[in-house]
């Protein structure tokens, strides 16, 4: 091989390793940007998080095994004296000689209580105002909606408040809040309804 010719294939390698290093470097600031978001500054969801972005703890360590201590408090869920539905499980065949036991009356019943969420989780209310007319005077006299049902269709305090609480307590942004509000709640909230909601609750406390 003549030096012409090794130093063509030295310039052919430099550029196939120049192409190889520029590859590389294009790759490495895609990795260091994906690297670089987190749910501060992105869509990402907070358990996207990086945990070497995660902020350390400035809590000391306690000494105490995790979970509930020794003569804490318990919560314990207790019976409801007024439940809102009763499903009743009737004793209809005896198990042991298979005899009708559907017109026995029960000796006891043993209670047990699920505390759940209904099917429809939000309530309809329409308002309807009558319109009559007078006898006497053949004028139309019109019945006055509540002062706080403005519009054809809107959003009761409840619901605004919800979203209110998620936004200003939960400190979820907008659109997760509106999210939120429609798949546990049913109805869809918009971002600008969220916002008008927060402004009059702001207006309202004001003073306060």
């Amino acid at each position: 091989m003549t030096k012409d010719e090794e130093l063509e294939q030295l310039r052919q390698e430099n550029s196939a390793l120049r192409e190889q290093v520029a590859l590389l470097s294009e790759r490495i600031s895609v990795l260091e940007a994906q690297r670089a978001k987190d749910s501060h500054n992105s869509h990402l969801p907070p358990s996207s998080d990086r945990f070497g972005r995660q902020p350390k703890s400035l809590r000391k360590r306690s000494g105490k095994q995790p979970g509930g201590q020794a003569g804490h408090p318990g919560s314990t869920l207790k019976l409801s004296p007024t439940p809102d539905q009763v499903i009743v499980h009737p004793v209809e065949v005896c198990q042991h000689c298979q005899r009708d036991l559907r017109e026995v009356e029960s000796l006891q019943v043993e209670r047990r209580q699920v505390l759940d969420l209904p099917p429809k989780r939000v309530l309809v209310i329409e308002h309807q105002a009558q319109q009559k007319c007078c006898p006497a005077c053949h004028q139309i006299s019109l019945a006055a909606f509540p002062e706080d049902v403005r519009a054809p269709v809107q959003y009761g305090a409840a619901i605004g408040a919800v979203g209110v609480y998620l936004v200003q307590q939960q400190l979820l942004p907008y659109e997760r809040a509106c999210e939120v509000v429609e798949d546990l709640l049913g109805p869809a909230m918009s971002v600008g309804t969220l916002q008008g909601l927060v402004e009059r609750c702001a207006k309202q406390l004001e003073a306060v």
